[in-house]
């Protein structure tokens, strides 16, 4: 029973179930956050591999695109060289070898040609008004000064009035006046292209020239084409010293410029793909992951902290009882002194401290004198009270680690540690001589007791407490044979 009641003591501890709920709580909690974060890495992870196939894609998509222009641009030179008595503004050949070109490239790219004035020659006669001249041009300034194709800034097409990527290649042998062929690319077409192969919603693709040049980009802003990027944070940090990487941009002053950015330098054109994700776009599957993780979690939590506090509640009630319980079983119901079972078991727990520490131990059992005539003559609740009152001077005349016991009958004893014989014989008369003053009325007159005392103290011989018992009753026999109210020492 005591071992039961201890372990239920333990575990009805406010601490014990505190901390028990808080390591079961913070393992789920710790496996939620490194899931969680494991998660949100595995999802960056796989959004820079996107970006990168992305990025690929679209540098593979406008290398054949430039090749395609600069092979043809290239035959249209060799046309020019092996025709040069021909004019190629007017000669049905060379007309028809750039329809076909228009016609393969989806009408998306035109051909012209320029003067060294830099007026425009429209061969397919798709100009309206007078030839127009781009001699300002930074792509036809920008041509001149190269040995190669060259790649300008977006300008407006004159034959079709759109905006054009030109890509121009300058003339080795001149002819006709003809100085340099342009490829002017669509580029309402391109940002459209763009812009189907983009990440939804916020995602952007963005080519742009080495110089930091902004030729074209989806979603289309019309002010960002031919404006220059080199003085920003990701082309001074980034573009100008790595060929290719992946990076965040985190502008701390505005969330929705967070992206994550894949780049690379084409090494054969002077060019710099940039594909970009919206940060918030791209771990929104993840977040959303998250938020029911931590649903589930807070749903194992908020029940499982009410279960631990009911369990706290019923472990702590369930204890109280047993405690109750205990008390009950160790004190003697009627006089509220120690039980015979308690005291029993106390007297062996002293014992043995006694024995181990070489300290005195006495023992003193007290039988109330004629108690049966006094039962019987005066009646059970007389007797009942005559039990009580001594319970009662006997306990005032004991010390702190003193206990009173109610053997049975009326027959009580204390133990007394620490004490040797001599000061044990002390207490016993001045128990027994208080309970002979006692004076208890009744209807039939005043009952007066008396207590015979037999008292003895531990020695090394005792093996058990049976020994001192038997001792010490040894002796309140001896004091009863004398006379009675008297006190006699084993």
């Amino acid at each position: 029973m005591r071992e039961t009641i201890r372990y239920l003591e333990e575990w009805a501890n406010p601490w014990t179930v505190v901390v028990v709920t808080l390591l079961l709580l913070g393992a789920l909690w710790a496996i939620v956050i490194v899931s969680a974060v494991s998660a949100r890495q595995a999802s960056i992870v796989a959004t820079g591999e996107r970006l990168q196939r992305m990025t690929h894609a679209v540098e593979e998509q406008t290398r054949q695109q430039l090749r395609l222009i600069d092979t043809f641009l290239m035959s249209c030179e060799s046309w020019l060289s092996t025709n040069a008595s021909r004019n190629p503004r007017s000669d049905p050949a060379f007309r028809k070898l750039i329809e076909g070109f228009r016609s393969r490239t989806g009408e998306s790219i035109d051909v012209q040609l320029l003067t060294a004035n830099g007026e425009v020659s429209d061969v397919l006669g798709k100009a309206k008004g007078p030839p127009a001249n781009v001699a300002e041009s930074e792509y036809f300034r920008g041509a001149l000064a190269s040995a190669g194709l060259f790649i300008g800034s977006p300008a407006p097409n004159p034959p079709t009035g759109h905006h054009g990527l030109p890509v121009a290649l300058p003339l080795h042998n001149p002819a006709h006046g003809i100085r340099m062929l342009i490829a002017m690319i669509d580029l309402p077409l391109l940002t459209r292209t763009y812009d189907e192969q983009r990440q939804k919603p916020r995602g952007a693709i963005t080519l742009l020239r080495r110089d930091g040049t902004i030729l074209a980009r989806a979603p289309d802003d019309q002010q960002l084409p031919g404006r220059s990027s080199a003085n920003g944070e990701l082309f001074r940090k980034h573009l100008t010293t790595q060929s290719r990487a992946i990076v965040m941009l985190d502008d701390k002053a505005d969330a929705q410029a967070r992206e994550f950015i894949s780049f690379l330098s084409m090494p054969d054109y002077p060019l710099l793909i940039m594909v970009s994700e919206n940060y918030d776009d791209a771990l929104a599957a993840w977040l959303r992951q998250t938020v029911w993780i931590v649903l589930l979690a807070l749903g194992v939590t908020v029940p499982l902290s009410v279960i631990a506090y009911r369990s706290l509640c019923l472990l702590q009630a369930l204890a109280s009882q047993n405690a109750q319980l205990q008390k009950l079983v160790d004190t003697d119901q009627l006089t509220g002194v120690s039980s015979r079972q308690h005291f029993v078991e106390t007297l062996q727990q002293e014992l043995e401290v006694a024995q181990r520490q070489q300290s005195p131990l006495a023992l003193v059992l007290f039988d109330i004198d004629f108690f049966k005539r006094i039962n019987d003559g005066y009646g059970h609740a007389v007797g009942d009270q005559v039990l009580v009152t001594f319970a009662e001077v006997a306990t005032r005349c004991l010390r702190g680690r003193d206990l009173l016991g109610r053997l049975g009958g009326s027959e009580f004893s204390i133990l007394l540690p620490e004490t040797d014989l001599g000061k044990a014989l002390l207490i016993a008369e001045q128990i027994r001589s208080e309970v002979a003053t006692i004076s208890i009325p009744t209807e039939n007159g005043t009952v007066q007791f008396t207590a015979s005392v037999g008292a003895s103290e531990a020695c090394a011989t005792d093996r058990s407490t049976d020994d001192l018992l038997k001792r010490t009753a040894q002796a309140l026999h001896n004091a009863k044979a004398g006379g009675h109210d008297r006190i006699a020492l084993a």
